[in-house]
């Protein structure tokens, strides 16, 4: 059985406060803008990546400018200003899921350099990286936890719209509930002695996220993202059953032609880390974890 569950992190989220405040237990530096560069001539088309290149996925949850402390779930803005700088100055090029997707069913070739963004769980703060996004032109997907993710701490449903409006941005599911808890999750509802109910649980949990943004969206949502990276082989099984075409987990890595779609790696951004180990996780898609400290201190 193919399973990152047990071997799985399960990152120091405020999801996990928020889910257990009370309120949900029910449910898983901006630095100053540089001026644009005068384009003496056209820049020449990207070079098509080569047969055997991946495309790494970064995975980013806060984006936050108050002194919380930077780590897998959060970065200060402007350590994310920085980084997007670096991806727009040094030839990358952000695709969408649908070519990445294309591209490892080797139906498409991609530029040199290809790399997704994907802003996880939907919460308030990724609107502070949408100037930044738009300022370089960059492509993003944003994955929704369509239940208790929306408002509050969390995107509202007219922010997603916002977002949906711009042909740059996608937008996927992350279930309904995000089940995070390692003893009550998707994969332990499935493999519980319970094993029927815990079934309808967990495809009620793909189906109704995937209909209720398909709703709103007026669009197919085909890409489901594992709640904290957890999955089993039933588990996608009933991903395909709810209609979902590629899964994306939180397995670091690259992506290349010819890898499964149902087992997509993403590589989680440690905003505590510097240029030079972001650069590092962009070209090999290893996770690195990097000393935690709040805005403005060493």
């Amino acid at each position: 059985m193919t399973t990152s569950f047990f071997a799985a992190r399960l990152p120091g989220r405020r999801l996990a406060l928020a889910l257990c405040s009370g309120l949900l237990c029910a449910t898983s530096v901006v630095t100053a803008a540089p001026q644009p560069k005068a384009a003496a001539q056209a820049a020449p088309a990207p070079a098509a990546a080569a047969p055997g290149a991946g495309v790494p996925v970064l995975i980013y949850h806060e984006v936050v400018t108050d002194n919380r402390a930077e780590g897998e779930t959060a970065i200060s803005l402007a350590h994310f200003a920085e980084q997007m700088e670096l991806l727009a100055d040094g030839g990358f090029v952000t695709i969408g899921v649908a070519d990445l997707v294309r591209f490892m069913k080797g139906e498409i070739t991609l530029p040199a350099n290809a790399v997704v963004l994907a802003f996880e769980d939907g919460w308030k703060s990724v609107l502070n990286a949408t100037p930044v996004l738009d300022k370089h032109g960059l492509k993003a997907s944003f994955w929704i936890i369509t239940g208790n993710g929306i408002g509050g701490d969390y995107l509202g449903w007219s922010d997603i719209d916002k977002l949906a409006a711009n042909p740059r941005y996608e937008l996927y599911s992350h279930t309904v509930s995000h089940p995070w808890d390692p003893r009550n999750n998707l994969v332990t509802w499935v493999q519980g002695s319970a094993k029927d109910e815990g079934r309808r649980d967990a495809l009620h949990e793909l189906s109704e996220s995937k209909r209720v943004l398909e709703q709103r969206l007026g669009r197919p949502v085909p890409f489901l993202a594992w709640p904290s990276g957890w999955f089993d082989d039933t588990l996608v099984k009933l991903a395909q059953e709810a209609g979902y075409t590629a899964l994306f987990t939180t397995e670091p890595g690259l992506n290349r032609r010819g890898d499964d779609v149902l087992r997509i790696r993403r590589t989680f951004v440690d905003g505590a880390c510097d240029l030079l180990t972001f650069r590092r996780t962009v070209t090999t898609g290893r996770h690195h974890v990097c000393q935690k400290h709040a805005r403005g201190t060493p």
